[in-house]
């Protein structure tokens, strides 16, 4: 993910999380957290990853707008 903030997926099979993430509402962590998961599939932002975002998570969307609304207040703690 683009923001400060946010986890970063590296390396194969490997996630990490940046300290931050402790930060966000625990609806939108879990968002954040999935998202990564979801990576360990499906490496780059093509459908097939959104499609196995929204089996995973059918609301990630509002948590996504959320995230993207928000998320730079994170970002300066």
């Amino acid at each position: 993910m683009a923001i400060a903030g946010a986890p970063a997926a590296r390396g194969i099979g490997s996630t990490y999380f940046h300290w931050k993430i402790i930060l966000l509402p625990r609806h939108i962590a879990e968002y954040v957290v999935v998202h990564e998961l979801a990576h360990l599939h499906e490496p780059h932002h093509t459908p097939a990853f959104w499609r196995r975002l929204e089996r995973a998570m059918s609301e990630y969307e509002q948590r996504k707008s959320w995230l993207a609304r928000h998320g730079i207040e994170v970002e300066g703690v």
